[in-house]
Formats: structure tokens, sequence, C-alpha cells
């Protein structure tokens, strides 16, 4: 089934599965959708608010610029989307134990966030920001993070050698992260 420019929320009884559904220009608004199974589903130019995604399945999901606004987000396994077109944008949201692998974030935006003990590997980050985001834990292996900004976002760990930085923004509050790895001692 198509659904097109529609507003879908707990009182909408529209979507019977989930599975194998087509979504363009569609605002999802309060849905608890924990756990559940979104296989082969296509969302473009879409918007989540306020729903809870937490350990949904995205096995070959199509997310073309899909926005998600205070949407808990946690064990989300992105790698497994459908990579063709797929661009994500986060504001508000708990993207925590979330995994990207193999996806081209190019400026992606992840504003306000939780991206506690996250993992992103081999992923584009170039021009991404993470404004005001919390990192603790968040791995970072492989990735292009060329002209990145984490200026704002705070317990960041990362190793220099595993990614390209080129012209990525650091605070000096983030020096301490992006030294880890050499054991020294920064001091105020």
């Amino acid at each position: 089934m198509e659904f097109y420019d529609q507003i879908i929320s707990p009182a909408d009884a529209a979507v019977a599965t989930w599975q194998d559904q087509s979504f363009e220009q569609c605002t999802f608004k309060k849905l608890d959708l924990t756990r559940m199974t979104l296989i082969g589903s296509s969302f473009v130019d879409c918007r989540f608010e306020d729903c809870n995604l937490s350990g949904v399945g995205l096995k070959n999901t199509k997310l073309y610029d899909v926005s998600f606004s205070n949407c808990k987000l946690l064990q989300v396994d992105f790698g497994v989307c459908d990579p063709f077109g797929f661009h994500v944008d986060f504001r508000g949201c708990q993207l925590d134990h979330a995994v990207f692998l193999n996806r081209k974030l190019k400026k992606a935006t992840f504003v306000d966030c939780s991206i506690r003990e996250a993992f992103f590997l081999k992923c584009d980050l170039t021009g991404t920001a993470f404004n005001n985001c919390n990192l603790e834990l968040t791995r970072f292996e492989e990735n292009n993070l060329t002209q990145a900004d984490f200026a704002t976002s705070y317990n960041l760990v990362l190793n220099p050698d595993e990614n390209n930085l080129k012209k990525a923004r650091f605070s000096l509050h983030s020096l301490p992260g992006l030294l880890v790895r050499y054991d020294l001692v920064v001091v105020p």
C-alpha cells in the first residue's frame, strides 16, 4: 500500500502492517513502533516526531531524506538499510547503541542528541554536524570525517589515526578525547 502526504498518529488505523510499505512526504507523530519490522519499506521525505523506534528492524528499508525529531532510536542498526539515497537527520533524539555501518551521511545533522555507545564504521560523514551531542563511549572507526563539526559535542573519544579528520572542527575541551590513545595528560 502507498501512503502520500499523510499524518499518521496513534489514532490512525491506516497502517495495518509496516513491512513492504511505501510512504512519501508523511509525518509520523507519537507512535510506538518499538521492535516493529519495517523491512522492505520505503520512506521518502518523511518526518518522525516524538516516536519510539527502539529496536526497529530496518533490513532493506529505504530512508531518503528522513528526519527524526525527539525520537527514541535505541539499538537501531542503520547499517542494514538500503544504501541508495540514504539520508537522515536527527534532532533531540536518543541514538544510544545505534549502528551506522558503511553509510553515506554527508552533511547529516545530529542536534541535541544522545549518541552513547553507538558505532560508526566505514561511514562518509563529510560535513556532518554533531551539535551539542553526548558521544560517550561512541566508537568512530575508518570514517571520513572531513569537515565534520564536533565543536559543541562532548564526551568524544576518537582515534585520529583511524579516521580521516581533514578540516574537522573540535573544541579545546575535546582535545583529551583525541589524545587518549597516546596516554597523554592534558592540563587546563
